[in-house]
Formats: structure tokens, C-alpha cells, sequence
């Protein structure tokens, strides 16, 4: 059956509304027989009501404020409209679902040989054993050649919020969350396949734990059906680990940080081989002086090979220096034997004279100076030389900038290498070690027949003590558009997961301590400890204003600083 539907029809008129007022006719078109409906009480206490909202009705249609009510009205349509879309968008998501960008437990990755398998050592000093021949096609076909396997474990609340891996099991209708003592995923691939478990074959974990009780079950996440499979109980082994174990990478024997090295010496090498190319340049010309007539000056020839700065100028005289405090002018009527110069103490600038007579010997530092047209020559030579000189000094040091700063990009991005390489040692090495007593550990054995994720777990319920409707805003009080909401309880190494914003029925420990956080468009919110004592139950809406974490997250590490964790 078609029906008509009026959408957005005109508001209707007192008027109109009075016309219709008319209840005999509604009478009339009642079911007859029995005691009148009308005549009951209930009726007349309901059509009291009934009276009093339409007239308010007339009233908020004759308002002249209807038109901002209506506007309101829709706007609140729209908001309800986009919260239902986000909410289904979320719903939609896989199973697993991490929920910040680019930041996860990242796998160690195993290479190894299907027909020989292999007892692969972890860093937290977990172990898998591997048999032979443990590898199948989608078609059942027995594998051979390299397998590569990828592993990784979660140990606390943070790795499990940054895995995306659902920590919630439901069983008889009962909502429960995971206290866990470790989980792993394990994956395995051929020519980037993801390949099975050989049927009647297993592989042994030995998970490195913190947790020693006996009550944890072993699960396996089933990701069709977004729950966990019990597969009964794993074993419990003590396990003493010592400080070699615990040793992620020895830096002088890391091969990816070798490499790293002996591409820096590359770099160098390239860097002197390309500076040895330049163009030879000449010694700086020395500008020519003007004598001074108030001076004493000899004329010495110069030996062009042993003073080539002189040699390219005439007519070169040597001017006396003031320091000469010993000179007399009657050494000019000396016929001496030999005169020898060399270089002086202001490299270029002066020299020292030697004069020989007999057993006479007289040191004088003088100064090159020039006179008349030899000055105005020399003069000329000199701008030409400094100009070739100038030229060549620009290029060179331009040339050594642009190699210099090839030179640095380079050696910066190798940092950057050497310096993510190391950061992703040390957070791997504090996720997995974190909270965890080196002294004492226990291992939790168990055998998987295929691959995926497996949790050591104890189902828990949510905690208790206190119980209210959390509102969860931002700044100006404006509601976080979140899905997924955490609770962590420090006392329990558990994620306690709420979904959709306002909480309706949240719930914490007041006695222990508790952080809640949440994300919004890739930022995380966080409610600090402190501020869960200001909740109370007694409310009918608790606005748990969260704080915004303004330092762009890139690493686990980084999330649990944050969060004080």
C-alpha cells in the first residue's frame, strides 16, 4: 500500500486548527459496544492531558520564536543524523582495528626453512619451536622452501589499546573483559602469501609472563565472529631470565647498525675525494706598497723561484722597518760580501735581510715597497692577479658549500636511520619489559595448531564501586565524538573497553587507580587520576572534561609517557 507523505508541509494555522476542533465527529467514528472507552477514567485524566498539549501546541505555532525553535530543531536532526553515521562507520570496522595511525607493536620477522623448521628465541625470552614441514598451501599442498614468520606480544593496557585487538569476551550473554597475563600473534607467509598450519602439526610458545596464577585460560581470537575460542589452559613455568637475555642488540655487533657506520666512512671519503678536486688556489697577491721617503730602502735582485709574490713585479725595493732599532745610513757605504733574504715573521709581508761582511753580519727586517711608474704597474698587475684570485676563491667556496651541505643531508639522513633503528630497539625493549620482574618471570606453554592471536586470559567483570553516566567533553565543554572509550585500573593489567559517548552505565574503582582515554580524529584525551575523585554517583550526568594531548605521538613509548603510564 502507497503513502502519501507530506515532507516539510507549512505550519498550520490557529485557524485551521479550530476547524478541527470538532470532537462529535470523532465520536461518531468510534468503535461502538461495551462500556464507551471516553466514559472510562483513564480517558479522562488522559484527554486532560491531551487538552494541555494542544494548546500549548497553538501556542508554540502562534510564537513568534517558532521559526528559531524549528532551526534548533533541525540542527539537532542534523547532529543526531551524523553521530548515527559515525557510530555505524565504527560499528563496520574489522575486528581488529587500530586505533591510531602508524603507531602498533611492531612484528620481529623470522626467516626460516619449511622442510628443517626451527627454535626461534625472542627478545622478552620467549621461545617458539617450530617442527618440520609445518606449512601448507589454501589447498592443503606441504610447503617447502623459506617461510617467513611474523611475531609479536602485547603486555599491558597500552599495547593492547594500540594493537586494536578487541579485549572484551562474551559468553552466555554476559559482557566480560580480559585480565591478561600476555598475548601474542603469530603469522606466516611464503612470497608474501599468508600461508596455514600443516594439518596434525603444532607449534610450541613458550610466552614469557609476569603473571604466575593458574587462573588463566588460553583463548583464541576468533575475527569472523569478533569473539574468543577457549582452548583450555596453558602451562606455567618458572623461568629465570639473566641480564644476556635481556639484551636486545649489542650496538658494536648490530649488522644494521655496521652498515649504518660504514656508510658514514663512505660518505666522508666522498665528501674529501670531491674537496681534492677543486682548482688549485694561488697564494692571496700581496698589495703593493708606496715607499715612504722619509725611509731608508735597499735594492736587492730577487731570486724569482724562492719569492714568486715578488717576482711577478718590477722595480722592487725593501724598505727599512722601524723595529730596526741597530741601523745606521753609514751601512750603505759598505761594499758587503752577500746579501741574503728569506722570508720574515709576517708571512708575505716582511722579510729579513742578511748582510755578510767579513766576520760582519748585520739582520734587518725590511718591508717591499715600489716607486714612481713602478708603483702605478705593480699597482695594475696586482687588481688583475686579484681579480683571477677573487674569481677562483668565490667558485672554491661555493663549490665547498654545495659539497658540505650534500655531505651533511646525507649525514643527517643516516642519523635519522641510526636514530629511528635504535628508538625502535629501545621501545620495543620497554613494551616488552615494562612492569615486568627480570628476577622472577615465569613462561607460559602452550601449542597452537594454526595461526592468529592467542591471549593467556582470565575473563573478569567491569569493576565496581562507583556507577554513573559519563559525559566526556573537550574544550568549551563541546562533547568528544569518540566510539571507543578505555578504562585502565593500574591495579589490573586489563583494558576495560565502553563504547559511545555519553557512557550510560560507567563504572571504576574508586580505591584504586584509574586512567580513561579516548581518541578523536587521531588525538588522543585523557582523564588524568586526580579528577576521578570529583565523580560521583549521586549525579544524574557526570561532564568528565578530558585533556587534550597536544605532542603528535609517533611511538608506544611516547603514548605511555603521556599518559604516565
Amino acid at each position: 500500500m502507497k503513502r502519501k507523505v507530506n515532507v516539510d508541509r507549512a505550519e498550520i494555522s490557529s485557524e485551521e486548527i479550530a476547524k478541527r476542533k470538532n470532537f462529535n465527529s470523532v465520536l461518531k467514528h468510534s468503535a461502538r459496544g461495551g462500556n464507551p472507552f471516553f466514559k472510562n477514567k483513564w480517558f479522562l485524566s488522559s484527554i486532560a492531558v491531551a487538552v494541555v498539549a494542544a494548546v500549548s501546541i497553538v501556542a508554540l505555532l502562534n510564537n513568534p520564536i517558532s521559526k528559531t525553535a524549528k532551526k534548533e530543531l533541525s540542527v539537532v536532526k542534523a547532529d543526531s543524523l551524523e553521530l548515527s553515521d559515525f557510530y555505524k562507520k565504527e560499528e563496520s570496522k574489522p575486528c581488529i582495528s587500530p586505533p591510531l595511525k602508524d603507531i602498533n607493536i611492531e612484528y620481529t620477522i623470522y626467516k626460516l626453512s619449511a622442510e628443517k623448521g626451527a627454535v626461534l628465541d625472542f627478545k622478552t625470552g620467549s621461545k617458539l619451536i617450530v617442527p618440520k614441514s609445518s606449512f601448507e598451501d589454501s589447498n592443503g599442498k606441504v610447503l617447502k622452501g623459506e617461510i617467513e614468520l611474523r611475531y609479536r606480544e602485547f603486555h599491558d593496557a597500552v599495547d593492547f589499546f594500540v594493537s586494536g585487538i578487541p579485549m572484551t569476551y562474551d559468553s552466555a550473554g554476559v559482557r566480560y573483559q580480559f585480565e591478561s597475563a600476555g598475548m601474542i600473534e603469530l603469522l606466516a607467509f611464503q612470497d608474501g602469501k599468508q600461508v596455514n598450519m600443516a594439518k596434525g602439526k603444532s607449534i610450541n610458545i613458550e610466552m614469557s609472563s609476569n603473571y604466575k596464577g593458574t587462573e588463566y585460560n588460553l583463548y583464541k581470537l576468533d575475527t569472523m565472529h569478533n569473539n574468543w575460542s577457549c582452548l583450555g589452559k596453558d602451562k606455567v613455568v618458572k623461568k629465570t631470565l639473566d641480564s644476556k637475555t635481556l639484551d636486545i642488540s649489542k650496538e658494536e655487533k648490530n649488522p644494521k647498525l655496521m652498515a649504518i657506520e660504514t656508510k658514514k666512512e663512505e660518505v666522508k671519503m666522498e665528501k674529501e675525494k670531491a674537496l681534492s678536486i677543486l682548482p688549485t688556489l694561488a697564494p692571496e697577491p700581496k698589495k703593493p706598497i708606496k715607499v715612504n721617503k722619509q725611509k731608508h730602502t735597499f735594492d736587492i735582485a730577487v731570486e724569482p723561484k724562492e719569492f714568486p709574490e715578488l717576482a711577478i713585479y718590477k722595480g722592487v725595493l725593501f724598505e727599512i722597518g722601524e723595529e730596526n732599532k741597530n741601523f745606521n745610513a753609514s751601512l750603505y757605504d759598505i761594499t758587503w760580501d752577500d746579501a741574503n733574504l728569506k722570508e720574515g715573521t709576517q708571512k708575505g709581508k716582511n722579510y729579513l735581510l742578511t748582510l755578510k761582511k767579513g766576520t760582519k753580519k748585520y739582520e734587518l727586517v725590511v718591508y717591499p715597497v715600489f716607486e714612481g711608474k713602478n708603483y702605478e704597474s705593480a699597482m695594475k698587475i696586482y687588481d688583475e692577479k686579484f681579480a683571477k684570485y677573487n674569481t677562483t676563491l668565490e667558485k672554491n667556496k661555493a663549490e665547498e658549500k654545495r659539497i658540505e651541505e650534500e655531505y651533511q643531508t646525507k649525514l643527517l639522513a643516516l642519523k635519522k636511520q641510526q636514530d629511528e633503528f635504535m628508538r625502535k630497539l629501545k621501545e620495543e625493549q620497554a613494551n616488552q619489559f615494562k612492569q615486568m620482574d627480570t628476577e622472577d618471570k615465569v613462561k607460559r606453554m602452550f601449542a597452537i595448531n594454526s595461526f592468529g592471536v592467542f591471549n593467556s586470559d582470565c575473563p573478569k567483570q567491569y569493576p565496581q564501586g562507583m556507577l554513573c553516566t559519563a559525559n566526556l567533553v573537550k574544550e568549551k565543554n563541546v562533547n568528544l565524538l569518540c566510539y571507543e572509550i578505555y578504562l585502565v585500573d593500574k591495579a589490573r593489567n586489563s583494558l576495560f573497553t565502553y563504547h559511545k559517548n555519553p557512557i550510560t552505565q560507567f563504572s571504576f574503582n574508586p580505591q584504586s587507580t584509574n586512567i580513561l582515554w579516548t581518541v578523536e580524529d587521531g588525538v588522543l584525551y585523557w582523564l588524568k587520576p586526580e579528577q576521578f575523585i570529583s565523580i560521583s554517583n549521586k549525579e544524574a550526568m557526570c561532564n568528565l572534561k578530558m585533556n587534550r594531548i597536544e605532542q603528535k605521538l609517533t611511538t608506544v613509548e611516547e603514548i605511555k609517557a603521556s599518559l604516565n603510564f
